[in-house]
């Protein structure tokens, strides 16, 4: 493939080279007003239905589609995933609604294709896919797939700490802050490119856009749609600019790396995952094993083996995908040393392990970041976000975890505009000298 494009302020491309359990909205006693309306909210939201592949199965190469009904956080939206004007009772029947607006747009005009896929008074979007033809003819489950990943991640993130206020990506804020307005717009089967997942960024009250490509990497050719880690990849870049703005696009910026972490964390099944397994980004659509490198040169894992890039080796990669991986590597390292410490919750909307942690880390220090910022100060708004966050609970385990990849204590990271000035460190504060020593098993 051809070298990486760089970021710009409207786009950026990620490259050139067991269902979730439903719940309910809790409600007061249905003789009061405020009761009944709860209910007809939560009636009018519950009756939804999907065949997706469902969270955490990321692609087709690791799991089957199911037909998940209510899948929608009662909290993050409350009246479905198809409401937009806060009254019960939906307002599309199409992939439309407060969070997201899915359509093909084959023609790459930016404008919808048509209405797309129907789903009904009862909002049933159950369609048919035939892995052998080529995607254009079960477009409508790659857009219900697109549309039901696009609204768990609104509502992962925002239970994490991505609220409206913060400019969370609504229709209809609620009444929680922010200027609404802007629902995340997902063209897939997008024309004009191949081999490509792409975002464009907009400010808070304008819909940004998420673009899935056809990719011409194997025979049918395969679309982004049903790789749910690309599309965590670049919802992940909408959200960053969203929290910080524009001031970490210089040559050190760890936008991408977050891409990656997020892409990675929210389709692991931590039932299953080893932190030694290699990990890649978008197997599917190059039609790699799952345990390929994806769209980077090597995959992710705790295993310095397997990914040896520390802070050292800055220098030597493209900016900003390969040297974004250095920051992503890292953070995966935190994400099992979390695991080993808290276990995994198995529930990215209210539980409390490694990868709920993780998640209000990563999403507090991207909004709490110094501009200009490079790693350095990356890692120091995550020391940041767990003293605010949890105490400073697991403020050596975090130093133990990135000055293994040369972020310690006496790392520079020089001009965040720069690959070439930093000062590595694999030193730990004195105080945290072998303080954490179980490793990443």
């Amino acid at each position: 493939m051809t070298p990486p494009h760089p970021p710009s302020p409207a786009h950026c491309h990620i490259a050139c080279t067991p269902p979730p359990t439903p719940t309910r909205a809790r409600h007061r006693t249905a003789g009061t007003f405020a009761g009944i309306v709860a209910l007809l909210a939560s009636a009018a939201a519950t009756a939804q239905s999907y065949r997706v592949h469902p969270w955490p199965i990321e692609s087709p190469s690791h799991g089957a589609r199911a037909l998940v009904t209510a899948p929608h956080d009662p909290v993050a939206s409350p009246f479905g995933w198809h409401d937009t004007n806060g009254v019960p009772g939906p307002e599309f029947t199409t992939l439309r609604g407060n969070n997201a607006h899915v359509y093909m747009d084959v023609d790459s005009n930016s404008t919808p294709d048509g209405p797309g896929p129907e789903g009904g008074a009862g909002l049933v979007f159950d369609h048919a896919v035939n892995f052998a033809s080529p995607p254009l003819s079960y477009s409508d489950a790659l857009a219900t797939n697109a549309f039901y990943w696009t609204n768990r991640l609104h509502d992962i993130f925002q239970r994490h700490g991505f609220t409206p206020a913060r400019g969370n990506m609504q229709a209809n804020n609620y009444g929680l802050g922010g200027l609404g307005n802007d629902p995340v717009k997902v063209e897939i089967l997008k024309g004009g490119g191949v081999n490509n997942v792409s975002h464009v960024i907009t400010a808070d009250g304008s819909s940004p856009s998420i673009r899935h490509y056809l990719w011409n990497t194997t025979t049918p050719n395969r679309e982004s749609s049903f790789d749910a880690g690309t599309h965590g990849w670049a919802y992940t870049l909408l959200m960053h600019r969203r929290l910080i703005g524009t001031c970490t696009e210089g040559s050190e910026t760890p936008s991408i790396g977050y891409a990656d972490l997020l892409g990675l964390l929210v389709t692991t099944d931590f039932h299953i995952a080893t932190p030694t397994a290699p990990r890649g980004l978008g197997t599917y659509v190059l039609g790699q094993p799952t345990n390929g490198a994806g769209i980077r040169t090597i995959p992710y894992s705790t295993d310095m083996s397997v990914f040896p890039r520390t802070y050292a080796n800055l220098p030597t990669l493209a900016s900003p995908h390969a040297t974004g991986s250095v920051w992503a590597g890292a953070m995966w390292d935190l994400v099992w040393a979390m695991v080993a410490r808290y276990g995994a919750s198995h529930d990215l909307l209210t539980g409390n392990g490694a990868e709920n942690r993780i998640l209000r880390l990563a999403i507090e220090g991207m909004n709490t970041m110094q501009c200009p910022a490079g790693f350095v100060s990356a890692r120091n708004s995550i020391l940041a976000a767990d003293q605010t966050l949890h105490g400073g609970a697991d403020r050596c385990m975090i130093w133990k975890v990135f000055a293994r990849r040369g972020l310690g204590a006496d790392a520079q990271e020089g001009s965040p505009n720069s690959i070439l000035d930093q000062v590595v460190s694999f030193a730990e504060p004195v105080e945290c000298d072998r303080v954490f020593a179980h490793g990443f098993e």
